[in-house]
């Protein structure tokens, strides 16, 4: 019996040791596992996106380094490009200064009248009316590079608002002159003014055109009555700044800003493009006189069938032409319909104003119309539109 007690007692002592052996040896692999694991996946410099430090080095943040890097959608890089391309085509224009005293004749950002931007390296700048007010050409002030400049003379395009100033300058740096024409709704535009500032609007409609009472359906031949409508928060210091599509290029020129319906509109390049040849050769405007007042079918919605005769496009003479104009010399009546001019259609592309502005002083054209019903074709002789 004692010897079965020992025997027993020893096996009992065996089986712990080997348990505790066992144990030692599963909690070694256990450890050596966990450090690999560790060192994969739950490595603390890993795990915080840190250099691990050497003897001579100290840990980096990545979040403290300094990169020169720009993050943007091509858009953003498109928009970056324009403004660097016009950085330097821009001028402010002020109320001129004199005075013996050196400050009396500093320009403040406050008294910034407008924008202009240059045409041509030897000093034309264009701009419009809504940025000089009443200011005659010797009164105003010319502000480029930090340098003043007068202005020699001031022209005026009554169809558009369109202000051609001339400074005493050379070898400076030219706007590119785009196509208005493929101004689209919904489209990006750029513009920056004198003060440095700039500003990405949205085009909400490339042809609109304000109407806050009836009579201002009626158009007239020597008029135009579309702008860009631009949305956006723009200040009152972005009048006759350009309008730039992406590529840089002009569209058009800012002629109003509207803090308060939060909306601005530029008057289309296309509009005065065909101007400028004579202006820089003669230094005048020539525009082209028809005289007719008309109701556009397209952009008068509601009109009477009886009236429109079912036709969706065309202009309605809606009064009858000034004695002597063109229009009153061919014949043509109220109540007419002009249909299209030397075959091109009037239509939404091509309103009346438009297709008239293409020709020149004595030119010939052949005006469709419908009269009771019946269509006829009648010449007109252009003129020069009167001062």
């Amino acid at each position: 019996m004692v010897f079965k007690f020992f025997n027993h007692k020893n096996q009992t002592r065996r089986i712990i040791s080997e348990v505790v052996i066992l144990s030692v040896v599963f909690g070694f692999a256990a450890g050596i596992v966990g450090q690999l694991v560790a060192d994969v996946y739950l490595d603390p410099w890993r795990l915080y996106n840190v250099e691990r430090p050497d003897a001579d080095t100290q840990p980096v943040v990545p979040e403290l380094r300094w990169t020169k890097r720009f993050l943007g959608i091509e858009q953003d890089f498109q928009v970056e490009q324009a403004l660097r391309q016009n950085s330097s085509t821009v001028v402010g224009l002020y109320r001129l200064k004199r005075g013996a005293d050196v400050l009396t004749k500093l320009y403040q950002p406050s008294e910034l009248l407008g924008n202009g931007m240059l045409l041509t390296s030897d000093g034309w700048i264009v701009t419009h009316q809504a940025a000089l007010g009443n200011l005659k050409a010797e009164q105003l002030a010319v502000v480029y590079r930090n340098q003043a400049f007068g202005v020699l003379s001031a022209v005026t395009d009554k169809m558009t608002g369109v202000v051609f100033i001339k400074i005493a300058q050379n070898n400076l740096p030219v706007i590119i002159l785009g196509d208005s024409d493929e101004n689209m709704t919904g489209q990006l535009a750029v513009t920056r003014n004198a003060l440095g500032e700039a500003a990405v609007p949205l085009i909400q409609k490339p042809d609109f055109q304000l109407i806050t009472a009836s009579a201002d359906f009626v158009r007239s031949s020597e008029a135009y009555a579309d702008r860009v409508l631009l949305d956006g928060d723009l200040l009152a210091s972005y009048v006759g700044a350009p309008l730039l599509n992406l590529a840089g290029e002009v569209t058009g020129v800012i002629n109003a800003v509207d803090r308060e319906q939060q909306r601005a509109t530029a008057v289309p390049l296309n509009q005065f493009r065909g101007i400028m040849l004579n202006l820089l050769k003669n230094q005048a405007i020539q525009r082209i006189y028809l005289g007719v007042e008309y109701l556009d079918f397209s952009q008068a919605p509601g009109l009477d069938q009886a009236i429109t005769r079912g036709l969706q496009q065309g202009a309605l003479v809606y009064r009858t032409p000034l004695r002597q104009s063109p229009a009153a010399d061919a014949g043509i009546k109220a109540n007419d319909i002009i249909v299209s001019v030397d075959g091109q259609a009037v239509d939404v592309s091509n309103d009346l104003t438009k297709l008239i502005q293409q020709y020149q002083p004595g030119d010939v054209a052949t005006i469709t119309l419908l009269r009771d019903g019946t269509q006829l074709e009648v010449e007109v002789t252009l003129a020069l539109l009167p001062e």
